[in-house]
Protein backbone atom coordinates (compact mmCIF):
# COMPACT_ATOMS: atom_id res chain seq x y z
CA UNK A 1 0.00 0.00 0.00
CA UNK A 2 1.57 3.59 -1.18
CA UNK A 3 1.52 5.94 1.95
CA UNK A 4 2.68 9.10 -0.09
CA UNK A 5 1.61 12.25 1.72
CA UNK A 6 -1.25 14.56 -0.07
CA UNK A 7 -0.45 17.73 1.85
CA UNK A 8 -3.10 17.41 4.48
CA UNK A 9 -0.76 16.06 7.12
CA UNK A 10 -1.78 12.24 6.59
CA UNK A 11 0.27 9.73 4.43
CA UNK A 12 -1.97 7.03 4.08
CA UNK A 13 -4.28 7.88 0.73
CA UNK A 14 -7.54 5.61 2.24
CA UNK A 15 -7.54 7.65 4.52
CA UNK A 16 -7.42 10.95 2.54
CA UNK A 17 -10.30 9.23 0.65
CA UNK A 18 -12.36 8.56 3.33
CA UNK A 19 -12.08 11.97 4.90
CA UNK A 20 -12.26 14.19 1.49
CA UNK A 21 -14.73 16.56 1.47
CA UNK A 22 -15.41 19.19 -1.42
CA UNK A 23 -13.42 22.21 -1.37
CA UNK A 24 -15.43 25.48 -0.85
CA UNK A 25 -15.26 27.77 -3.61
CA UNK A 26 -14.67 31.35 -3.29
CA UNK A 27 -15.92 34.18 -5.48
CA UNK A 28 -14.58 37.94 -5.59
CA UNK A 29 -16.78 40.86 -7.18
CA UNK A 30 -19.53 43.40 -6.29
CA UNK A 31 -22.70 42.70 -4.63
CA UNK A 32 -25.68 44.33 -5.41
CA UNK A 33 -28.77 43.80 -3.27
CA UNK A 34 -33.06 44.39 -3.80
CA UNK A 35 -35.35 44.09 -1.48
CA UNK A 36 -38.98 44.84 -1.55
CA UNK A 37 -42.18 43.41 0.23
CA UNK A 38 -43.69 40.58 -1.24
CA UNK A 39 -46.01 38.22 -0.81
CA UNK A 40 -45.97 34.32 -1.78
CA UNK A 41 -48.06 33.52 -4.87
CA UNK A 42 -49.09 29.54 -5.40
CA UNK A 43 -47.51 28.63 -8.53
CA UNK A 44 -46.16 32.10 -9.44
CA UNK A 45 -43.52 32.69 -6.36
CA UNK A 46 -42.53 36.22 -5.31
CA UNK A 47 -45.44 39.03 -6.25
CA UNK A 48 -45.50 42.78 -4.56
CA UNK A 49 -47.34 42.78 -1.61
CA UNK A 50 -50.16 45.03 -2.17
CA UNK A 51 -52.17 46.17 1.53
CA UNK A 52 -55.19 46.93 -0.54
CA UNK A 53 -54.79 43.15 -1.71
CA UNK A 54 -53.08 41.33 0.89
CA UNK A 55 -53.66 40.72 4.05
CA UNK A 56 -50.64 41.96 6.52
CA UNK A 57 -49.87 38.18 7.74
CA UNK A 58 -49.37 37.49 3.94
CA UNK A 59 -46.42 40.12 3.73
CA UNK A 60 -42.76 38.68 3.25
CA UNK A 61 -39.23 40.39 3.00
CA UNK A 62 -38.06 39.59 -0.69
CA UNK A 63 -34.28 39.50 -1.37
CA UNK A 64 -32.31 39.28 -4.69
CA UNK A 65 -28.50 39.10 -4.02
CA UNK A 66 -26.15 39.51 -6.99
CA UNK A 67 -22.05 39.68 -6.82
CA UNK A 68 -21.24 40.50 -10.31
CA UNK A 69 -17.16 38.83 -10.47
CA UNK A 70 -14.50 40.71 -11.17
CA UNK A 71 -13.36 40.91 -14.95
CA UNK A 72 -9.90 39.10 -13.82
CA UNK A 73 -11.66 36.06 -12.66
CA UNK A 74 -12.88 35.08 -16.28
CA UNK A 75 -16.29 34.27 -15.40
CA UNK A 76 -19.40 34.91 -17.20
CA UNK A 77 -21.87 34.67 -14.96
CA UNK A 78 -23.18 36.07 -11.75
CA UNK A 79 -23.40 34.28 -8.34
CA UNK A 80 -27.20 35.19 -8.15
CA UNK A 81 -29.66 34.17 -5.00
CA UNK A 82 -33.62 35.50 -4.40
CA UNK A 83 -34.83 34.27 -0.89
CA UNK A 84 -36.85 35.37 1.83
CA UNK A 85 -35.46 37.25 4.96
CA UNK A 86 -37.99 35.63 6.96
CA UNK A 87 -36.21 31.76 6.15
CA UNK A 88 -33.29 29.92 7.84
CA UNK A 89 -31.74 30.87 4.32
CA UNK A 90 -31.27 34.12 5.07
CA UNK A 91 -31.73 34.70 9.22
CA UNK A 92 -29.38 31.41 9.58
CA UNK A 93 -26.88 31.47 6.72
CA UNK A 94 -26.47 35.27 4.93
CA UNK A 95 -27.22 37.80 7.37
CA UNK A 96 -24.83 36.47 10.29
CA UNK A 97 -22.05 36.05 7.72
CA UNK A 98 -22.60 39.87 6.97
CA UNK A 99 -23.01 40.67 10.89
CA UNK A 100 -19.86 38.97 11.59
CA UNK A 101 -18.17 42.07 8.97
CA UNK A 102 -19.30 44.30 11.20
CA UNK A 103 -22.00 45.37 8.72
CA UNK A 104 -25.28 45.77 8.39
CA UNK A 105 -27.43 44.67 4.77
CA UNK A 106 -27.89 48.09 3.65
CA UNK A 107 -24.11 48.65 4.41
CA UNK A 108 -23.00 45.81 1.98
CA UNK A 109 -24.94 47.05 -0.92
CA UNK A 110 -22.82 48.22 -3.71
CA UNK A 111 -19.38 46.72 -1.83
CA UNK A 112 -17.09 44.35 -3.19
CA UNK A 113 -16.85 41.41 -1.62
CA UNK A 114 -15.09 37.98 -1.11
CA UNK A 115 -17.70 35.11 -0.58
CA UNK A 116 -18.48 31.35 -0.82
CA UNK A 117 -21.68 29.45 -1.59
CA UNK A 118 -22.81 27.52 1.55
CA UNK A 119 -25.15 24.85 2.21
CA UNK A 120 -28.51 25.06 3.17
CA UNK A 121 -29.33 21.76 4.08
CA UNK A 122 -32.29 21.95 1.91
CA UNK A 123 -32.55 19.09 -1.15
CA UNK A 124 -34.28 19.61 -4.50
CA UNK A 125 -34.24 17.58 -7.32
CA UNK A 126 -32.76 18.80 -10.60
CA UNK A 127 -33.84 18.81 -14.32
CA UNK A 128 -31.88 15.84 -14.50
CA UNK A 129 -33.41 14.09 -11.99
CA UNK A 130 -30.56 14.52 -9.23
CA UNK A 131 -31.32 15.17 -5.77
CA UNK A 132 -28.99 18.26 -5.13
CA UNK A 133 -28.32 20.03 -2.21
CA UNK A 134 -29.53 24.07 -2.42
CA UNK A 135 -26.62 26.78 -1.55
CA UNK A 136 -26.77 30.15 -0.42
CA UNK A 137 -24.32 33.20 -0.79
CA UNK A 138 -22.04 33.75 2.62
CA UNK A 139 -20.35 36.44 2.71
CA UNK A 140 -16.53 36.00 3.97
CA UNK A 141 -14.36 39.41 3.65
CA UNK A 142 -15.76 42.92 2.28
CA UNK A 143 -13.48 45.33 0.84
CA UNK A 144 -13.01 49.10 0.91
CA UNK A 145 -12.08 49.38 -3.10
CA UNK A 146 -12.23 47.38 -6.38
CA UNK A 147 -8.13 47.42 -6.36
CA UNK A 148 -8.13 45.89 -2.51
CA UNK A 149 -10.77 43.30 -3.69
CA UNK A 150 -8.10 42.64 -6.86
CA UNK A 151 -5.33 42.00 -5.02
CA UNK A 152 -6.87 39.46 -2.55
CA UNK A 153 -8.44 37.68 -5.40
CA UNK A 154 -4.46 37.61 -6.82
CA UNK A 155 -3.40 36.24 -3.15
CA UNK A 156 -6.07 33.84 -3.27
CA UNK A 157 -5.18 32.25 -6.68
CA UNK A 158 -1.35 32.14 -5.83
CA UNK A 159 -2.09 30.32 -2.36
CA UNK A 160 -4.10 28.05 -4.24
CA UNK A 161 -1.36 27.51 -7.11
CA UNK A 162 1.22 27.19 -4.15
CA UNK A 163 -0.62 24.31 -1.87
CA UNK A 164 -1.18 22.16 -5.16
CA UNK A 165 2.36 22.58 -5.87
CA UNK A 166 3.22 21.29 -2.27
CA UNK A 167 0.55 18.26 -2.65
CA UNK A 168 2.58 17.54 -5.38
CA UNK A 169 6.21 18.03 -3.67
CA UNK A 170 4.87 16.41 -0.29
CA UNK A 171 5.74 12.67 -0.64
CA UNK A 172 9.56 13.65 -1.73
CA UNK A 173 9.55 15.96 1.46
CA UNK A 174 8.09 13.26 3.88
CA UNK A 175 10.84 10.69 2.76
CA UNK A 176 13.77 13.53 3.17
CA UNK A 177 12.18 14.56 6.75
CA UNK A 178 14.54 13.74 9.43
CA UNK A 179 13.19 11.17 11.86
CA UNK A 180 14.13 13.44 15.15
CA UNK A 181 11.45 16.34 13.55
CA UNK A 182 11.96 20.05 13.75
CA UNK A 183 14.72 21.82 15.75
CA UNK A 184 14.13 25.05 17.79
CA UNK A 185 13.55 27.36 14.93
CA UNK A 186 10.76 25.82 13.38
CA UNK A 187 9.20 25.77 16.77
CA UNK A 188 10.06 29.34 16.80
CA UNK A 189 8.40 29.87 13.46
CA UNK A 190 5.02 27.34 14.23
CA UNK A 191 4.41 29.95 17.05
CA UNK A 192 4.90 33.38 14.85
CA UNK A 193 2.28 31.36 12.88
CA UNK A 194 -0.17 31.28 15.22
CA UNK A 195 -0.52 34.88 15.61
CA UNK A 196 -1.23 35.24 11.57
CA UNK A 197 -4.95 34.50 12.23
CA UNK A 198 -5.07 37.54 14.81
CA UNK A 199 -3.50 39.70 12.70
CA UNK A 200 -5.92 39.19 10.04
CA UNK A 201 -8.76 40.08 12.17
CA UNK A 202 -7.16 42.95 13.41
CA UNK A 203 -6.38 44.22 9.60
CA UNK A 204 -10.24 43.89 8.90
CA UNK A 205 -9.61 41.94 5.65
CA UNK A 206 -7.17 44.58 4.50
CA UNK A 207 -4.33 43.16 2.40
CA UNK A 208 -2.03 46.27 2.72
CA UNK A 209 -2.38 46.32 6.33
CA UNK A 210 -2.38 43.06 6.64
CA UNK A 211 0.98 42.91 5.12
CA UNK A 212 2.12 45.85 7.32
CA UNK A 213 1.11 44.28 11.02
CA UNK A 214 3.29 41.00 9.60
CA UNK A 215 6.47 43.37 8.73
CA UNK A 216 5.55 45.10 12.22
CA UNK A 217 5.89 41.84 14.33
CA UNK A 218 8.96 41.41 15.26
CA UNK A 219 8.61 37.30 15.16
CA UNK A 220 6.35 37.19 12.29
CA UNK A 221 8.05 39.76 10.87
CA UNK A 222 11.30 36.55 10.92
CA UNK A 223 9.61 34.34 9.41
CA UNK A 224 6.45 35.19 6.78
CA UNK A 225 5.57 37.89 4.27
CA UNK A 226 2.25 38.32 2.15
CA UNK A 227 3.46 35.89 -0.37
CA UNK A 228 4.10 32.98 2.43
CA UNK A 229 1.53 30.02 1.51
CA UNK A 230 0.49 30.21 5.65
CA UNK A 231 -0.38 34.36 4.72
CA UNK A 232 -2.12 33.27 1.25
CA UNK A 233 -3.54 30.63 2.70
CA UNK A 234 -5.54 33.03 5.38
CA UNK A 235 -6.40 35.74 2.71
CA UNK A 236 -7.55 33.39 0.16
CA UNK A 237 -10.21 32.30 3.57
CA UNK A 238 -8.61 29.09 3.72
Amino acid sequence: MSTNGNGNGTVDPWESAANAVVPPRTYFGQVTMDVWYCVLEKGIGRTPFDPGMHKPEQKRTAITIEVQPLASSNLEFAVRRELIAESREWAGIVLPSIKALGLNPKDINGKFVQCELAETGRKYTNASGEEKTATTIKFLAVFDSEAACEQAAGAATKASEQAQAQAAAQPAAAAAAPVNGGNGSNREQETAAKFLPALWAQSGGDVTKFTQLIAGNPLTGKYFSIDSPEVLQIVAGG
